[in-house]
């Protein structure tokens, strides 16, 4: 019987191919265990959650809360759905934030958030939330980082001030509900128009339920006119409105509060400017917030962040 050659070429291929696949894992152990030097692990798990609306405000909170992490030894993830289709109640993310066993929570709650039930991790110990974006009692919170009502009338104000001519009518739309806040807004609101003596009218009620005084205001190219709007659902009413009037370069649109609609219609020259909470420091104090408690069982009920201005002419 012949005696079976051997295939020196399948011997080749072997040789050259084992060092390499030894040199990779050598790579890649060397790598891992670099990295795992580098960023090391962290005790606390913090996650932000929202709705998909409120996903660029979020994006800011989380780089606030993302710069400090390491002062707390935390990590932050960022937990937004991608999509309107993906969207999802308020208590679905809460129920995430416990499925993941989360050390905190910072959430953004909006107008029409519903009462949830309070977010408990192992051991079934409340998981510590700070809450963002609008008050809302009902909502398990240790804190709520906003607004300071008084600076944002006075801020308002002289916004409106410096894109007015002496021919400028100043319409004010306040379909906000009547709490303490916005009654201070309004108070310092007022105070400093009556020193810019502007020519101003007050609308109770909501844009849609306006439309019918607004829509020859924002039809009228002989006149300029500011609106400042108090709430965020009525700023897209009205840029709704002043878009379908085939856009009036003569109308200024201030928003009080901001969100990722508003923001679009900023980029689009809609609206004029947004006045809201600094959003990267109010995720910067919510971590001080939830540390706070966790260390001393103690936290500050409502923490003012600083305001940010956003004007069209800055965004070109």
């Amino acid at each position: 019987m012949a005696r079976k050659q051997p295939n020196f070429i399948l011997l080749i291929l072997i040789s050259f191919i084992l060092p390499v696949i030894f040199a990779l894992t050598i790579f890649h152990t060397f790598k891992r265990f670099t990295m795992e030097q580098e960023i090391p692990q962290r005790r606390n798990h913090i996650i932000v959650i929202g709705k998909t609306a409120s996903n660029n405000f979020l994006n800011n909170v989380y780089i606030g809360a993302d710069k400090v992490s390491e002062r707390y030894n935390a990590v932050v993830e960022l937990y937004v759905p991608s999509s309107k289709a993906e969207d999802t109640s308020l208590q679905a993310l809460f129920d995430y934030a416990t499925f993941v066993n989360a050390d905190g929570i910072i959430a953004y709650i909006d107008n029409e958030s519903d009462i949830v039930e309070t977010p408990t991790g192992s051991g079934r110990t409340q998981i510590p939330v700070v809450t963002v974006g609008h008050f809302n009692q009902n909502i398990p919170q240790i804190s709520f980082i906003g607004n300071n009502f008084s600076e944002s009338g006075r801020i308002l104000a002289k916004t409106a001030f410096e894109y007015s001519t002496n021919e400028s009518a100043l319409y004010i739309v306040n379909s906000s509900t009547k709490t303490q806040g916005y009654s201070t807004l309004l108070n310092s609101l007022s105070v400093t128009l009556r020193g810019f003596q502007m020519n101003t009218t007050f609308l109770e009620g909501s844009a849609k339920e306006n439309e019918d005084f607004l829509m020859p205001e924002l039809f009228n190219k002989q006149k300029h006119n500011i609106i400042i709007s108090l709430s965020e659902d009525d700023t897209i009413r009205i840029s709704q409105l002043s878009s379908d009037t085939l856009y009036n370069e003569n109308n200024t649109i201030i928003s009080f509060g901001n969100n990722d609609t508003i923001s679009t219609y900023l980029e689009k020259g809609i609206v004029s400017a947004i006045i809201s909470v600094d959003q990267e420091k109010t995720g910067t104090l919510a971590m001080k917030e939830l540390f706070d408690y966790k260390r001393t069982n103690f936290a500050n009920n409502y923490v003012y962040a600083g305001l940010q201005l956003i004007k069209k002419e800055n965004k070109k």
